[in-house]
């Protein structure tokens, strides 16, 4: 039998190898879609695994190559960390008691002996919640040197675990509230400058990045929070003003675990030295109900209204009542819930409409009056009226109709629509008037009844009243015709209450840093390493060169450098 020519064998064997390498592509492009959930989906960029033992390629192969920023939100409870351009982060770490866990420490595994017994702890409410946060707004006591080394634990363990890229290689955006203390802001940053070899770090503030997820450019940030519920106005990406409430998760955590625990003390019978206020229930089970079951009702005033109209109109096919049945039933219904009893777990029935109790108590301020609430301790809805009440009227409009909710407290089923049904039933009994009480009422009432009494008098017509009559309309002209038709096709919404969604500030800095802008706090290592927070400048705003000349600031240095660095939001 003659054998092949050679030619006829390399084209054969091309042939194979490029259909191989086809199937393998249309296999591996199969499994990545089928991998991802969703359609239209977005690629995800293919970013090399690099790593400090292994050694560099030839100096041809990186030219030119620019790795992607590594974006972190590090707030009090969780860090967020991720690339530029991704829609969501790569992964979310905590800083609980497993986290922190050292290499060979078993003690979640151990098993006591069968003949002892498990005595149920009793926590302090001070001390219960210590271990599961990174920082506080109140550093009195507070380990600086434990901070250190938890978020370099944390950001390592990142890189390693997750982000799968060499630390001090590629760009860092920080993302953190603007309400950070100096102290945790100077060691956060000296931590990262001494630990890793980073050029410079970039900082951006969570209100504004909340904002840009949002689609917009000026919104009313509303940021239920861990510690603190924080309401900030943003106008064109700056941050104009702030207000702060210790009505937030921390405080609704810690309500919860006095409910469960008065449960289990009625259960048992029993409460230790009469303190009401003790907590018998571990932290993890407490946050794991907490995010399951928690849930806000709805405002008296929608209550009401929904009462009278469902009196007044009866319901017109069987379906409205079938459905009025099944969306009630689950209010008055038991739910079975984990707890320790004794000193064994058990499932204990408890209504389902009891879980709201703490939220209308802590959020909202249960039944008690305004009188009784301090400048520090006002209720979400007080809080966001008195917060658009401070701002200028311009400002106030544009704000108010772009309401962004963020962080773990804006979860909770029901809670961004009481507050927007509290807010709003708030400016129609109040309006925009700062001044407010009984005389006020007796005034305005006084002055309403004398405007009626002249209303009702006859009205003389003498030419000498003539001059006191309203002036006659101007007549429009087409330049008016024209604004009017604008304002139609406009959809600028003004004035009006409204929500609008956000995907959260890690995703707001993502979009930001694809988009290689630079911020405006980009704290280069030499000169922090130098003269630390104390270089920065006092302005809020650098003085930007003067172009029409030759001899402005910017001048003898390059467009890209900055003589002087701000602080931003964080001065």
């Amino acid at each position: 039998m003659a054998a092949a020519p050679p030619s006829t064998i390399d084209s054969e064997r091309r042939q194979s190898l490029s259909s191989a390498s086809i199937r393998g592509n249309l296999r591996q492009a199969r499994g990545s879609i089928v991998s991802i959930p969703g359609s239209p989906h977005t690629p995800q960029q293919q970013r090399p695994i690099l790593s400090p033992y292994t050694g560099t390629s030839s100096p041809g192969s990186s030219f030119r190559q620019e790795e992607d920023a590594v974006i972190l939100e590090i707030g009090s409870r969780w860090l967020r960390a991720g690339f530029e351009g991704n829609s969501m982060p790569t992964c979310v770490t905590g800083f609980g008691t497993e986290e922190g866990r050292r290499v060979g420490d078993y003690r979640g595994w151990i098993r006591n002996n069968s003949n002892t017994v498990r005595k149920r702890l009793i926590y302090d409410i001070e001390t219960w919640s210590k271990n599961y946060e990174l920082w506080t707004s109140d550093l009195r006591g507070f380990d600086i040197q434990l901070f250190e080394d938890r978020i370099e634990r944390a950001i390592r363990e990142v890189y390693n675990k997750y982000l799968l890229t060499d630390a001090g290689s590629s760009r860092l955006v920080l993302v953190i509230p603007s309400i950070v203390p100096h102290p945790l802001l100077a060691s956060l940053l000296s931590t990262i400058f001494h630990r890793w070899k980073y050029p410079s770090i970039t900082l951006l503030p969570t209100a504004a990045m909340a904002t840009v997820s949002a689609g917009l450019r000026s919104s009313l940030v509303v940021d239920i929070g861990w510690e603190e519920t924080v309401v900030t106005a943003v106008y064109e990406y700056r941050e104009i003003r702030s207000k702060r409430s210790t009505r937030a998760m921390k405080m609704m955590m810690h309500e919860m675990g006095k409910m469960l625990s008065s449960v289990i003390y009625e259960i048992e019978g029993s409460n230790p030295d009469g303190k009401e206020s003790s907590i018998c229930i571990p932290f993890e089970l407490c946050e794991e109900i907490l995010v399951r079951m928690a849930w806000c009702e709805k405002s008296s005033q929608n209550s009401e209204d929904s009462e009278f109209m469902s009196a007044h109109s009866a319901p017109s096919t069987v379906s409205e009542s079938v459905n009025r049945d099944t969306y009630s039933r689950p209010l008055d219904s038991n739910v079975s819930i984990p707890l320790p009893i004794g000193s064994d777990s058990k499932y204990t029935e408890m209504p389902f409409s009891r879980f709201s109790q703490p939220t209308e108590t802590t959020l909202f301020g249960g039944p008690y009056e305004t009188r009784d609430w301090d400048d520090e301790d006002m209720p979400l809805d007080v809080l966001i009226y008195y917060f658009l009440l401070s701002l200028p009227p311009d400002l106030r409009g544009t704000c108010m109709s772009r309401i962004v909710f963020t962080g773990g407290g804006a979860n909770i089923p029901g809670v961004r629509q009481r507050v927007l049904d509290d807010v709003n039933a708030l400016v129609e009994k109040n309006q925009w008037s700062v001044s407010r009480g009984k005389s006020i009422n007796k005034r305005k009432s006084r002055l309403y009844e004398q405007s009626s009494n002249g209303n009702s008098t006859p009205s003389n017509t003498d030419e000498s009243n003539s001059a006191f009559r309203e002036p006659p309309e101007l007549e429009s002209n087409f330049i008016d015709e024209k604004m009017d038709l604008k304002r139609k096709d406009d959809r600028y919404v003004h004035g009006v209450l409204r929500q609008v969604e956000s995907m959260g500030p890690w995703a707001g800095a993502s979009l930001l840093a694809s988009l290689k802008i630079r911020g405006m706090v980009e704290i280069e290592r030499e000169k922090y390493l130098q003269h630390g927070l104390a270089g920065a400048s006092r302005d809020y705003e650098l003085n930007p060169p003067d172009r029409r000349s030759g001899h402005g600031q910017g001048a003898v240095r390059a467009g890209g450098d900055r003589s002087s660095w701000t602080l931003g939001e964080w001065r």
